[in-house]
Protein backbone atom coordinates (compact mmCIF):
# COMPACT_ATOMS: atom_id res chain seq x y z
CA UNK A 1 0.00 0.00 0.00
CA UNK A 2 1.32 3.45 -0.95
CA UNK A 3 1.25 5.90 1.96
CA UNK A 4 0.37 9.58 1.72
CA UNK A 5 3.96 10.66 2.39
CA UNK A 6 5.16 8.36 -0.38
CA UNK A 7 2.67 9.89 -2.83
CA UNK A 8 3.82 13.40 -1.89
CA UNK A 9 7.45 12.42 -2.39
CA UNK A 10 6.65 10.95 -5.81
CA UNK A 11 4.83 14.15 -6.82
CA UNK A 12 7.86 16.13 -5.64
CA UNK A 13 10.19 13.95 -7.72
CA UNK A 14 7.87 14.36 -10.72
CA UNK A 15 7.96 18.15 -10.34
CA UNK A 16 11.75 18.07 -9.96
CA UNK A 17 12.02 16.03 -13.18
CA UNK A 18 9.99 18.69 -15.02
CA UNK A 19 12.15 21.50 -13.61
CA UNK A 20 15.32 19.76 -14.78
CA UNK A 21 13.90 19.24 -18.27
CA UNK A 22 13.00 22.95 -18.66
CA UNK A 23 15.74 24.44 -16.48
CA UNK A 24 17.02 26.79 -19.22
CA UNK A 25 13.58 27.59 -20.65
CA UNK A 26 11.74 30.80 -19.78
CA UNK A 27 8.25 29.38 -20.34
CA UNK A 28 9.07 25.87 -19.15
CA UNK A 29 6.35 23.31 -19.94
CA UNK A 30 4.14 26.16 -21.16
CA UNK A 31 6.04 25.81 -24.44
CA UNK A 32 3.97 22.66 -24.94
CA UNK A 33 0.82 24.66 -24.21
CA UNK A 34 1.84 27.36 -26.66
CA UNK A 35 2.54 24.84 -29.42
CA UNK A 36 -0.84 23.20 -28.80
CA UNK A 37 -2.63 26.54 -29.01
CA UNK A 38 -1.04 27.10 -32.42
CA UNK A 39 -1.95 23.57 -33.54
CA UNK A 40 -5.54 23.88 -32.29
CA UNK A 41 -5.94 27.24 -34.00
CA UNK A 42 -4.50 25.95 -37.28
CA UNK A 43 -6.66 22.82 -37.37
CA UNK A 44 -9.78 24.79 -36.45
CA UNK A 45 -9.10 27.26 -39.26
CA UNK A 46 -8.75 24.36 -41.73
CA UNK A 47 -12.02 22.73 -40.67
CA UNK A 48 -13.95 25.98 -40.76
CA UNK A 49 -12.49 26.97 -44.15
CA UNK A 50 -12.77 23.65 -45.97
CA UNK A 51 -15.89 22.07 -44.51
CA UNK A 52 -17.76 25.06 -43.15
CA UNK A 53 -18.14 23.54 -39.68
CA UNK A 54 -18.98 26.28 -37.14
CA UNK A 55 -16.02 27.40 -35.04
CA UNK A 56 -18.04 27.00 -31.84
CA UNK A 57 -18.35 23.30 -32.57
CA UNK A 58 -14.95 22.74 -34.13
CA UNK A 59 -12.49 24.40 -31.74
CA UNK A 60 -13.76 22.89 -28.45
CA UNK A 61 -13.77 19.43 -30.06
CA UNK A 62 -10.22 19.81 -31.38
CA UNK A 63 -8.87 21.52 -28.25
CA UNK A 64 -10.12 18.84 -25.86
CA UNK A 65 -8.99 16.06 -28.18
CA UNK A 66 -5.48 17.43 -28.72
CA UNK A 67 -4.89 18.14 -25.02
CA UNK A 68 -5.89 14.65 -23.92
CA UNK A 69 -3.99 13.09 -26.82
CA UNK A 70 -0.87 15.02 -25.80
CA UNK A 71 -0.93 13.30 -22.40
CA UNK A 72 -1.64 9.85 -23.85
CA UNK A 73 1.00 9.97 -26.59
CA UNK A 74 3.78 11.50 -24.47
CA UNK A 75 3.08 9.23 -21.53
CA UNK A 76 3.13 6.06 -23.65
CA UNK A 77 6.27 7.18 -25.48
CA UNK A 78 8.11 7.85 -22.22
CA UNK A 79 6.78 4.66 -20.63
CA UNK A 80 8.40 2.65 -23.44
CA UNK A 81 11.86 3.89 -22.38
CA UNK A 82 11.19 4.30 -18.65
CA UNK A 83 13.37 1.38 -17.57
CA UNK A 84 15.76 1.38 -20.51
CA UNK A 85 17.98 4.23 -19.27
CA UNK A 86 18.79 2.41 -16.03
CA UNK A 87 17.29 4.92 -13.61
CA UNK A 88 15.90 2.06 -11.57
CA UNK A 89 19.48 1.00 -10.86
CA UNK A 90 20.69 4.48 -9.96
CA UNK A 91 17.71 5.41 -7.80
CA UNK A 92 17.12 1.99 -6.19
CA UNK A 93 13.39 2.46 -6.52
CA UNK A 94 10.57 -0.02 -7.10
CA UNK A 95 9.34 -0.18 -10.71
CA UNK A 96 5.79 0.74 -9.65
CA UNK A 97 6.98 3.92 -7.91
CA UNK A 98 8.93 4.93 -11.00
CA UNK A 99 5.77 4.42 -13.06
CA UNK A 100 3.79 6.55 -10.62
CA UNK A 101 6.39 9.34 -10.79
CA UNK A 102 6.07 9.29 -14.58
CA UNK A 103 2.27 9.49 -14.29
CA UNK A 104 2.42 12.44 -11.88
CA UNK A 105 4.88 14.24 -14.14
CA UNK A 106 2.56 14.06 -17.12
CA UNK A 107 -0.46 14.92 -15.00
CA UNK A 108 1.33 18.11 -13.90
CA UNK A 109 1.95 18.99 -17.55
CA UNK A 110 -1.72 18.19 -18.26
CA UNK A 111 -2.70 20.69 -15.56
CA UNK A 112 -0.52 23.30 -17.30
CA UNK A 113 -2.40 22.63 -20.52
CA UNK A 114 -5.75 22.77 -18.71
CA UNK A 115 -5.62 26.57 -19.02
CA UNK A 116 -6.54 26.04 -22.68
CA UNK A 117 -9.60 24.03 -21.65
CA UNK A 118 -10.66 26.75 -19.22
CA UNK A 119 -10.18 29.37 -21.95
CA UNK A 120 -12.30 27.35 -24.40
CA UNK A 121 -15.07 26.89 -21.81
CA UNK A 122 -15.16 30.63 -21.10
CA UNK A 123 -14.73 31.87 -24.68
CA UNK A 124 -17.37 29.59 -26.19
CA UNK A 125 -19.65 29.82 -23.15
CA UNK A 126 -19.81 26.07 -22.58
CA UNK A 127 -22.29 25.43 -19.80
CA UNK A 128 -21.16 23.54 -16.71
CA UNK A 129 -23.83 20.87 -16.29
CA UNK A 130 -24.50 17.88 -14.09
CA UNK A 131 -22.71 15.81 -16.75
CA UNK A 132 -19.43 17.04 -15.26
CA UNK A 133 -19.88 14.33 -12.61
CA UNK A 134 -18.97 11.82 -15.32
CA UNK A 135 -15.45 13.24 -15.11
CA UNK A 136 -15.00 11.40 -11.80
CA UNK A 137 -15.52 8.10 -13.60
CA UNK A 138 -13.33 9.31 -16.47
CA UNK A 139 -10.41 10.22 -14.21
CA UNK A 140 -10.54 6.88 -12.35
CA UNK A 141 -10.49 4.99 -15.65
CA UNK A 142 -7.75 7.29 -16.95
CA UNK A 143 -5.54 6.83 -13.88
CA UNK A 144 -5.91 3.05 -13.69
CA UNK A 145 -5.11 2.68 -17.39
CA UNK A 146 -2.07 4.93 -16.98
CA UNK A 147 -0.70 2.54 -14.36
CA UNK A 148 -1.60 -0.54 -16.41
CA UNK A 149 -0.04 0.72 -19.65
CA UNK A 150 2.99 1.97 -17.73
CA UNK A 151 3.58 -1.59 -16.56
CA UNK A 152 2.74 -3.27 -19.86
CA UNK A 153 4.75 -0.98 -22.16
CA UNK A 154 7.53 -0.37 -19.66
CA UNK A 155 8.22 -4.04 -19.05
CA UNK A 156 7.68 -5.06 -22.68
CA UNK A 157 10.09 -2.47 -24.09
CA UNK A 158 12.68 -3.13 -21.42
CA UNK A 159 12.70 -6.82 -22.31
CA UNK A 160 12.35 -6.39 -26.08
CA UNK A 161 13.86 -3.08 -27.24
CA UNK A 162 12.51 -3.40 -30.79
CA UNK A 163 9.05 -2.57 -29.48
CA UNK A 164 10.14 0.99 -28.65
CA UNK A 165 10.22 1.95 -32.32
CA UNK A 166 7.10 -0.11 -33.06
CA UNK A 167 5.17 1.74 -30.36
CA UNK A 168 6.37 5.15 -31.55
CA UNK A 169 5.25 4.40 -35.09
CA UNK A 170 1.98 3.04 -33.73
CA UNK A 171 1.35 6.26 -31.81
CA UNK A 172 1.54 8.28 -35.02
CA UNK A 173 -0.77 5.83 -36.81
CA UNK A 174 -3.32 5.93 -33.99
CA UNK A 175 -3.30 9.74 -34.09
CA UNK A 176 -4.35 9.67 -37.74
CA UNK A 177 -6.94 6.91 -37.30
CA UNK A 178 -8.59 8.30 -34.17
CA UNK A 179 -11.26 11.06 -34.23
CA UNK A 180 -9.10 13.46 -32.25
CA UNK A 181 -9.09 16.47 -34.55
CA UNK A 182 -11.69 15.22 -37.05
CA UNK A 183 -15.33 14.36 -36.48
CA UNK A 184 -16.46 10.70 -36.39
CA UNK A 185 -19.47 11.60 -38.56
CA UNK A 186 -17.25 11.19 -41.63
CA UNK A 187 -17.08 7.46 -40.92
CA UNK A 188 -19.70 5.30 -42.60
CA UNK A 189 -20.62 1.65 -42.33
CA UNK A 190 -17.94 -0.64 -40.93
CA UNK A 191 -15.55 2.31 -40.66
CA UNK A 192 -17.35 3.30 -37.46
CA UNK A 193 -15.36 0.53 -35.80
CA UNK A 194 -12.40 2.92 -35.91
CA UNK A 195 -14.22 4.88 -33.22
CA UNK A 196 -16.35 2.27 -31.46
CA UNK A 197 -13.51 -0.15 -30.67
CA UNK A 198 -10.77 2.48 -30.38
CA UNK A 199 -9.78 2.67 -26.71
CA UNK A 200 -7.93 5.96 -27.24
CA UNK A 201 -11.04 7.56 -28.72
CA UNK A 202 -13.26 6.22 -25.95
CA UNK A 203 -10.92 7.54 -23.24
CA UNK A 204 -10.78 10.96 -24.90
CA UNK A 205 -14.57 10.97 -25.28
CA UNK A 206 -15.01 10.19 -21.60
CA UNK A 207 -13.48 13.61 -20.89
CA UNK A 208 -14.61 15.49 -23.98
CA UNK A 209 -18.32 14.70 -23.86
CA UNK A 210 -19.02 15.88 -20.27
CA UNK A 211 -17.11 19.12 -20.84
CA UNK A 212 -19.10 19.70 -24.02
CA UNK A 213 -22.24 19.22 -21.93
CA UNK A 214 -23.14 15.71 -23.05
CA UNK A 215 -23.60 12.55 -20.95
CA UNK A 216 -21.48 9.46 -21.52
CA UNK A 217 -23.19 6.71 -23.47
CA UNK A 218 -23.79 3.32 -21.88
CA UNK A 219 -21.52 1.83 -24.52
CA UNK A 220 -18.60 4.08 -23.56
CA UNK A 221 -19.02 3.38 -19.85
CA UNK A 222 -19.31 -0.39 -20.38
CA UNK A 223 -16.45 -0.58 -22.89
CA UNK A 224 -14.07 1.46 -20.72
CA UNK A 225 -14.98 -0.49 -17.59
CA UNK A 226 -14.38 -3.90 -19.19
CA UNK A 227 -11.21 -2.80 -20.96
CA UNK A 228 -9.80 -1.23 -17.79
CA UNK A 229 -10.56 -4.34 -15.74
CA UNK A 230 -8.84 -6.62 -18.26
CA UNK A 231 -5.71 -4.45 -18.60
CA UNK A 232 -5.50 -3.98 -14.82
CA UNK A 233 -5.60 -7.75 -14.19
CA UNK A 234 -3.06 -8.36 -16.95
CA UNK A 235 -0.68 -5.69 -15.63
CA UNK A 236 -0.93 -7.04 -12.06
CA UNK A 237 -0.06 -10.54 -13.26
CA UNK A 238 2.90 -9.29 -15.33
CA UNK A 239 4.16 -6.99 -12.58
CA UNK A 240 4.11 -9.68 -9.88
CA UNK A 241 5.83 -12.17 -12.18
CA UNK A 242 8.56 -9.95 -13.61
CA UNK A 243 9.21 -6.94 -11.35
CA UNK A 244 12.21 -8.66 -9.73
CA UNK A 245 13.69 -9.61 -13.10
CA UNK A 246 13.53 -6.16 -14.65
CA UNK A 247 16.96 -5.15 -13.27
CA UNK A 248 18.42 -8.07 -15.23
CA UNK A 249 16.95 -6.75 -18.49
CA UNK A 250 18.43 -3.27 -18.23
Amino acid sequence: MIHKTTILSMIELAWFDIKIKYVRSTLGPFWITLSMIILIGGLSFVFVSLWGIPLKRTMPWIALGIIMWNYISNYIDESSTLFVDGRILNMKIAPLKLIMINIFKHLIILLHNAVVIVAVIIFFDLKITVNYFYLIFSFIIFFINSISFGVLFGFLCCRFRDFILIIRNGIYLIFLMTPIFWMPEVLKGNRMYLADFNIVYQIIQSFREPILGNPLTNYTITYLSIFTLVTAILSIIIYKKYYKRIVLWI
